[in-house]
């Protein structure tokens, strides 16, 4: 089976009652099945299901029709909107009239999931390292049997069904990372997944504003074991202040993943050019750099030890590893550019800082670091606390990008500070453009911030502004 049958997705749509009209056929369907889902009219490929779902910005359904001249076969649409939307839509398409169209995407995925019992699934979460985890996983999975992973940080309510919809009947590993920004997010992935395997890679601040307290991120966080019937596998950070939380009265076997349980003996660092994992069945060269990229192996390993992973699929997988968009990336040239410009959180901003400050250099150490988001309450004590321990680092240059640095003390930090508020981009832009050869730079701040935007200009080619 290459897909999922339109006629199929019409009766499971009607059995969990979320089919509220008759199905509007428009023009003459020839597709008997979708190939996967989307909800960016931008992103549609022959075949997809398109997905209308309302926006504070955008409404899916006013593009209903750009999905269907792009390619796809099929569109969940809300039930009261059909009438005016019917008319606007022009080609060959399927309109199934629902009354939400996020929870039908949702319903629709763990029926299509659960068609494949066969398949062993190893959920990922954990405040910081998860997608990074979740790549070395299924890397070394993939080496061993077909394997279908989530892409990206398609890790929500919305992205995980998109990738569950994915699933093919050849497929004998599935690797799905499952993210949080409220209160109840991980329950409802769990419930979808049903995994074999969570791993919960550890607990720390991000997303601590949308959800309250470290203590209710663990409480969200374990979750993932929620759907455990006793058979299944629960994966804990042994290291983890909340290690005890996360374990206690799970429904299944738990193991708190350490060196140990890796089957690692030691470790061999080797700053910016990565590290090297000694085992008692060889060496692994992990190329990409950091002490947290060391614990993510460590914690993929042992998920996949559980697997009976063969040690070679494990040694292949960590070495072809190349680094995620803005995760410790490694940029060579007349500056050599610590990309880490993905998410910032208090925990992940100390081991990439340290990175830097090891790092050897023929010019200057210099951070550019942005503020720190979705801290809630935590903000302030948060960025009181990263100026403070960049003043035990020494850096050569600290540039601090956001208003949440503004009324920080920021006297010797550094040899040379500045703080750039949200309104001095081009400020930024500009002091960026008059760094040295042979500096080395992090970038590190929060998603919302976009400092990738200054990879160009860092790098000596055209700024991108």
């Amino acid at each position: 089976m290459s897909g999922v049958p339109i006629d199929t997705i019409a009766g499971w749509l009607a059995a969990d009652d979320h089919l509220v009209d008759r199905i509007a056929v428009i023009g003459a369907p020839l597709a008997q099945e979708i190939s996967g889902a989307c909800i960016d009219s931008r992103l549609v490929r022959p075949g997809d299901l398109f997905v209308a779902l309302p926006g504070e910005r955008t409404d899916g359904h006013e593009f209903v029709d750009h999905a269907v001249q792009s390619g796809a076969v099929c569109a969940l649409v809300a039930a009261d909107r059909l009438a005016r939307l019917r008319p606007r839509v022009y080609g060959s398409v399927h309109l199934f009239p629902v009354d939400d169209t996020l929870a039908a995407l949702q319903s629709l995925s763990l029926r299509w999931r659960r068609r494949f019992p066969g398949l062993t699934r190893v959920g990922v979460t954990g405040s910081n390292g998860k997608t990074t985890t979740k790549e070395m996983i299924s890397g070394i999975l993939s080496l061993v049997a077909p394997t279908v992973s989530s892409r990206g940080n398609y890790n929500s309510d919305i992205g995980l069904p998109i990738e569950l919809l994915r699933i093919r009947s050849h497929h004998r590993y599935g690797v799905f990372e499952m993210g949080m920004n409220r209160p109840g997010e991980i329950s409802l992935l769990a419930g979808l997944v049903e995994p074999d395997v969570g791993l919960i890679t550890n607990i720390g601040r991000a997303h601590v504003g949308m959800v309250g307290s470290e203590d209710d991120i663990a409480r969200e966080k374990r979750a993932i074991y929620s759907r455990f019937t006793g058979e299944q596998i629960a994966v804990v950070p042994a290291g983890d202040r909340y290690a005890e939380v996360l374990a206690r009265d799970v429904n299944g076997q738990v193991i708190r993943y350490d060196m140990e349980t890796a089957g690692i003996t030691s470790v061999e660092t080797r700053g910016i050019d990565g590290s090297r994992l000694h085992c008692a069945e060889g060496v692994i060269d992990l190329r990409l750099p950091g002490g947290p990229m060391v614990t993510n192996a460590i914690a993929a390993m042992t998920v996949v030890r559980q697997l009976d992973a063969p040690f070679e699929c494990i040694r292949d997988g960590l070495e072809q590893l190349t680094p995620v968009f803005g995760r410790l990336e490694i940029l060579r040239g007349e500056v050599t550019l610590i990309r880490d410009c993905y998410n910032a959180n208090p925990e992940s901003m100390r081991p990439a800082l340290d990175l830097l400050a090891s790092s050897p250099t023929r010019g200057r150490r210099v951070a550019i670091l942005g503020a720190m988001k979705e801290l809630g309450d935590h903000s302030a004590t948060a960025h009181r606390e990263l100026v403070r321990y960049l003043r035990e680092l020494g850096l050569d240059v600290v540039w601090l990008v956001g208003d949440e640095f503004a009324d920080l003390d920021e006297d010797g930090v550094a040899g040379e500070t500045r703080v750039f508020g949200y309104d001095q981009w081009q400020d930024l832009v500009s002091a960026a453009g008059e760094l040295r050869s042979g500096d080395v730079v992090l970038l590190k701040g929060s998603r919302a911030l976009s400092l990738e935007r200054l990879t160009p200009v860092v790098c000596k080619s055209e700024a991108m502004t």
